[in-house]
């Protein structure tokens, strides 16, 4: 005997169809289609469990409020986006903005734009959480080189993973993040492929990344990109924060060291020329944060209650 496997895509599309364009009530749509109210509650929970439907949030819902404007206004940002996230954790916090985040990029990149993406946990967050919304002719390209391990949310991974959600051609970059040695890194940024990509990376009007402590204990150390030891050195030049792999001072200006002559990707004048969108959570990160705002590298900011209330008492 053949076992049920519950009702096509077809059917369930069609009931989407009816409760979310047409506005038919959970009522009409049963008397319509012949089936139970019970049924046709069922069937527009599966229309978004088997992602037929997607909800797209928009970015005003975090805007509208006191602390979002004076943040603008305090940084000279084009919007603050600030999630509330009262009576959670610190993970909770983060999968709450991260969730927000991604329907804010919805509305952050346009048609035609080329937009850079970085890497880590949050990264990783949003990109799973981006709905799967077509946006024309737009590019996605990473702003580090390829790591080792796949199960970590390095930057190939994040950025495929927002290309394929939004229709978007993604082009990796061809090289590792970081070689083992000056003169092996010279060579490969001199191929042509590698040049040419990272010359490409110029081109990014937009990007998305997030920004950490300038600490031993950084994600950095945890993706083999540098020691504790080059992190100390940073930190002794005076390192407040890291973006894309770059470190920055509390001021916001670069901070070169070793690692730098070693890492494939965006360079700090690169990284500011593009519009950044800026995503933190976490009071950690509040010297972090403030370096990356007074430094330029976001025009848009998406962060938790509780950080931002600290950023503008900062």
């Amino acid at each position: 005997m053949l076992r049920d496997t519950g009702p096509s895509d077809r059917v369930i599309a069609e009931t989407a169809w009816l409760y979310y364009v047409k506005n038919l009530t959970q009522g009409e749509i049963a008397a319509r289609m012949g089936l139970s109210r019970p049924t046709v509650i069922s069937y527009i929970k599966q229309a978004k469990a088997r992602e037929i439907v997607c909800v797209r949030l928009s970015g005003e819902h975090f805007r509208l409020n006191a602390m979002a404007d004076a943040l603008t206004e305090r940084f000279g940002l084009e919007s603050v986006h600030v999630i509330p996230v009262e009576g959670l954790s610190e993970d909770g916090s983060l999968l709450e903005v991260c969730q927000a985040a991604a329907h804010v990029l919805l509305e952050f990149v346009r048609p035609g734009d080329q937009l850079g993406v970085s890497w880590g946990k949050t990264l990783s967050f949003i990109s799973d959480y981006v709905p799967y919304w077509p946006i024309e002719n737009l590019t996605v390209r990473q702003l580090i080189g390829s790591m080792a391990n796949p199960l970590l949310p390095t930057s190939e991974r994040c950025s495929i993973e927002i290309a394929n959600r939004v229709g978007a051609l993604c082009i990796n970059l061809n090289a590792p993040a970081i070689c083992s040695s000056v003169l092996l890194a010279d060579l490969l940024k001199a191929e042509p492929i590698v040049h040419d990509q990272l010359k490409m990376l110029q081109q990014c009007n937009k990007a998305i990344y997030t920004v950490s402590p300038a600490t031993p204990d950084s994600h950095v150390t945890h993706f083999k990109i540098a020691s504790q030891r080059d992190i100390e050195n940073y930190m002794e030049r005076g390192a407040a924060g890291i973006i894309a792999g770059r470190f920055i001072d509390a001021q916001g200006e670069p901070v070169l060291g070793e690692i730098d002559t070693r890492l494939i990707g965006a360079d700090h004048a690169a990284l500011r020329q593009m519009n950044g969108m800026l995503v933190v959570s976490g009071q950690h990160k509040l010297a972090a944060t403030l370096a990356a705002l007074r430094g330029g590298f976001a025009q848009k900011l998406v962060v938790d209650a509780n950080l931002a209330q600290s950023l503008l008492g900062a």
